[in-house]
């Protein structure tokens, strides 16, 4: 550490030198010093040498931010396409993975990079020249900044903190092993029976879990038997939150398990140990040991809501709080009750009844896609159209179309941006053996809207620095935005009233059910902190009871239902360690984009958004729609529909 004197000394030969960045001086010396090492970094006189000579104005100044805006994006860039080679057999099916994949999938080339830059003194010759800004004064200061000043407190952000890259290691392999863990876990809903032995789902697939078997379970809504094997799915879901899943069914299809009587082939069988929790611990004291290299934001809430987010927790949690408390929620759930004729169960939170395609049966749906995207090459080859259906230029289509890369997923499915002008995002979705299926599609324009974004919010920004969106829920945004368009590139979308109502409720339900899924998540990681050295029997029982909790203070009241666990099963819980607050949020902002495109063109208009860059969430959204982020309006569109609703009766 250095001295006060140190500091005071070098800040007072700068000032004399420069008497007008005084101010800027100050904080610069201060927060290039607060992460100066004498051992690793050079003595005391080294540190006021080097701020001497390598501190800037002018033409320099505006040259230095230049300099490195390029060669970050070069490091980042070569890095980030690095880290995709790595990770292909784990996030591409490209068959069976071997143990020398899983351990590259592991392997973080960029764990070092951070230190790399400090121990270069880069990371300090950024910080000696650019103030580091907070959340506060990015959001008080940041309307009124230019361009260039944008970039340059993000790039001072990115070396504001020195987490050892050692540790940095520990977390992606953590994130490397849960990935894993996940992709690799399916239910052959084929090979699940009744207590008398009989096949539920004869002809199902084999589906991924959370997301396969929620998804698998909508369709079923459609199904004039679907009730059965709805009820069914939900108490697969409830084994696997327990525990209780046979450990050998996982990912199988050698036995016949009866989920009510939990047994595999007519017998008792070992549970799967615990290992769902096991991997969330692991992901949870790998950022523990983060904590000590950030001061002001010393959990991983902090540093989520902070700093990548940047909304502050409590705001995010009253968003979701008021979409939950609204009393058109009840209103909702009667409508679906009636609609359905029986009084709602659980699994209803995840009601597909709003949606367009409702009506439309699963082979229908299955069939229109078969025959325009077989497979992931027809879809790649697809996207000009599909983004010129969407609204955008023919030039821009084709421009953004050449930069994304369509693969088959070995999990759900997820989208990967590229990091420099060279490269292409990645689009990644679950293609059964006999093709492309509706789910794989709807899941592939929800990737498509993320590489849209990716790609324009990269290529057409005019400072690499600010490349991307504020946060994950942004791009989340315009993911739910491309997802809910996906009868209209098939051609069987409606347009009218009634259509514009159903999609105002269908989005009010499901952003209420993540909003529920999203405070379990908050709450189970303020529940690690509170028990640090919980074992993986521990998580599991108190991720069921704040699970139960959240229900029956939420949900409850308008299902009849108490202490239900459905809440706890999402995956993402597990190897994304609480990304599921940017789904409601995704969900907020995505309505709000829609009520925006309602008046002006997607794909125009989405580029303007785009290019606005990674400035702050509240700022961004006033630019791009005339609004700070609320669910207001979403709470709002979803009364109005269910007036209407009321009035056909």
């Amino acid at each position: 550490m250095l001295k006060e004197e140190t500091i005071n000394r070098t800040c007072g030969k700068l000032t004399g030198k420069y008497p007008s960045e005084a101010a800027r001086i100050t904080a610069c010396v201060r927060q290039a010093a607060s992460l100066w090492n004498t051992r690793r970094d050079g003595a005391a006189a080294g540190f006021q040498r080097f701020c001497v000579d390598h501190f800037f104005i002018g033409p320099e100044l505006d040259n230095l931010l230049a300099v490195f805006e390029n060669k970050l994006e070069q490091l980042s860039g070569h890095s980030t396409a690095l880290l995709l080679k790595l990770r292909r057999e784990v996030d591409e099916d490209t068959g069976p993975l071997g143990a020398a994949d899983l351990m590259f999938a592991a392997y973080s080339p960029s764990a070092h990079f951070t230190e790399d830059m400090f121990q270069a003194k880069l990371a300090f010759l950024a910080l000696l020249n650019f103030p580091v800004k907070s959340l506060e004064a990015c959001i008080a200061e940041g309307p009124g900044w230019n361009r260039k000043e944008w970039a340059s407190a993000r790039l001072a952000q990115r070396f504001s903190h020195r987490v050892p890259a050692e540790i940095k290691q520990e977390r992606e392999r953590a994130y490397a092993e849960a990935d894993s863990y996940i992709n690799l876990y399916n239910i052959f809903l084929n090979r699940i029976t009744g207590p008398s032995g009989d096949e539920i789902f004869p002809l199902g697939p084999r589906v991924i879990t959370h997301w396969g078997l929620r998804d698998y379970l909508k369709g079923l809504y459609s199904d004039g038997n679907g009730l059965a094997g709805q009820r069914v799915i939900q108490t697969v879901m409830e084994r696997i939150i327990a525990q209780e899943i046979p450990r050998k069914f996982i990912n199988s299809d050698q036995y016949c398990w009866d989920p009510a009587e939990n047994t595999l082939d007519g017998s008792a069988a070992e549970r799967e140990p615990d290992t769902r929790y096991e991997i969330f611990l692991e992901i949870f004291r790998a950022h523990l040991k983060e904590d000590a290299y950030y001061p002001a934001e010393p959990t991983h809430m902090d540093r989520k809501f902070k700093l990548e987010r940047e909304i502050p927790e409590a705001e995010a949690e009253k968003m979701f709080t008021d979409l939950l408390e609204a009393g058109e929620g009840a209103e909702a759930a009667a409508l679906i009750a009636s609609r359905l004729g029986r009084p709602l169960e659980p699994f209803d939170i995840w009601y597909d009844g709003f949606k367009p395609r409702s009506g439309v049966s699963r082979e229908k749906l299955d069939l229109a896609v078969s025959v325009k995207y077989p497979d992931a090459a027809a879809f790649q080859r697809g996207i000009p159209e599909i983004l010129e259906k969407l609204g955008f230029a023919k030039d821009t289509a084709g421009f953004v179309a050449e930069r994304v890369q369509v693969d088959p997923a070995r999990g759900a499915g997820h989208a990967w941006g590229p990091a420099m002008r060279t490269e292409k995002a990645r689009l990644r979705t679950r293609i059964p053996e006999g093709g492309l299926d509706y789910q794989g599609f709807n899941i592939a324009m929800h990737e498509l809207g993320h590489c849209a974004e990716q790609v324009l919010s990269l290529y057409r920004v005019d400072h690499t620095l600010l490349a991307g969106v504020p946060n994950t829920a942004f791009t989340e945004g315009f993911a739910f935005v491309f997802q809910a368009r996906d009868l209209e590139i098939l051609g069987l979308a409606a347009s009218d009233n009634t259509a514009a109502h159903s999609k105002a409720l269908d989005t009010f339900w499901a952003a209420r059910e993540i909003a529920g899924v999203a405070l379990v998540d908050m709450n189970v990681w303020r529940w690690l902190y509170k028990n640090k050295d919980a074992e993986p029997a521990d998580l599991r029982q108190a991720a069921a009871e704040i699970a139960k909790g959240v229900w029956d203070r939420h949900y409850a009241p308008i299902f009849g239902a108490k202490g239900s666990t459905l809440l706890g099963v999402y995956s993402h819980m597990i190897n994304y360690g609480l990304y599921l607050p940017d789904y409601p949020l995704g969900h907020i902002i995505a309505f709000q984009m829609e009520e925006y495109f309602k008046e002006h063109s997607l794909g125009k208009e989405m580029e303007r958004m785009c290019v606005q860059g990674a400035i702050t969430p509240g700022e961004w959204m006033r630019r791009a729609v005339g609004e700070g982020i609320s669910p207001g309006p979403l709470i709002k569109a979803a009364a109005l529909a269910l007036k209407a609703e009321a009035g056909k009766e």
